[in-house]
């Protein structure tokens, strides 16, 4: 593209935050309403919820980006907890011929799915609103350069035609480097955590992307990972019980007993007698 942009001018942070809802009576639910002078821009980190935005209704989970348009309606729901997102208001955005203050187009849906970008987007909008609030010379500067660079990553996603494709693919790759890891590290104390560390992605977000690929969450993937070795030494070696669960994992060899039988139907010692 070299030096081609689609912005004519850039946007000026107004204010944000970031907020964690665990649930029941600390719902995230804000009626309808619009803002008639700025646009905002909400990214949801964790959880669901179900928003109506334009006369229209959407369900978005971690990893979307929802965009409130100037003098749009738009209500908030949260549907899953704990959930947990940040918020930014923003004006002065001219994008190509759209609207003032309009990141996409009005035909458009009002979200963008963001994928592996979720982490580097979270941090931006969280560094963004951080050096906002430390109101020292400067400030609003730097957090404007911020925010710009989350248009720019942002109109990679939303604005150049294969833009989504190029980023389910480092998505996948993610999910099969985490699987990988599995496969050949079971018997390591593995963690969502962990996980989400080696393959750069957001621990909610990674969770979603495994479930979506392998139809099981990373968790239960270990867990198959392990007992598949486990059932693999009660019938090849005449190892105890206690060491197998040592080798594949468990500490605790009433911990191996309990999930071998949960996942098996039997005990380690009827599965080696075949019974």
């Amino acid at each position: 593209m070299g030096d081609a942009t689609i912005f004519r001018s850039p946007a000026v942070f107004l204010s944000g935050s970031s907020f964690d809802m665990g649930g029941g009576a600390n719902r995230f639910l804000l009626e309808l309403h619009k803002h008639d002078a700025n646009s905002e821009m909400l990214l949801i980190e964790e959880g669901e919820g179900e928003f109506e935005i334009d006369g229209k209704s959407y369900a978005a989970g971690a990893g979307t980006l929802l965009l409130y348009h100037r003098g749009v309606w738009h209500k908030e729901l949260s549907t899953k907890h704990p959930f947990r997102a940040t918020f930014i208001g923003f004006r002065g955005l001219r994008v190509g011929e759209l609207m003032p203050d309009y990141f996409l187009h009005p035909d458009a849906p009002p979200l963008i799915q963001l994928y592996d970008q979720l982490p580097a987007v979270s941090r931006l909008m969280r560094d963004c609103i951080a050096e906002f609030r430390r109101q020292e010379p400067e400030s609003q500067t730097i957090a404007n350069h911020y925010l710009g660079v989350i248009f720019a990553k942002l109109a990679r996603l939303a604005h150049y035609s294969d833009g989504s494709e190029r980023a389910r693919v480092p998505a996948r790759e993610a999910v099969w480097k985490a699987k990988r890891i599995i496969e050949e590290n079971y018997s390591a104390p593995l963690t969502l955590e962990s996980l989400a560390e080696e393959t750069y992605l957001n621990k909610y977000h990674l969770a979603h992307l495994f479930k979506d690929e392998m139809g099981v969450s990373p968790i239960q993937f270990l867990i198959y990972c392990r007992m598949e070795a486990a059932k693999r030494y009660l019938r090849t070696t005449s190892l105890q019980v206690k060491e197998i669960a040592e080798i594949v994992g468990y500490q605790s060899e009433p911990s191996f007993y309990n999930v071998f039988m949960k996942v098996n139907g039997v005990t380690p010692r009827k599965y080696r007698d075949g019974s």
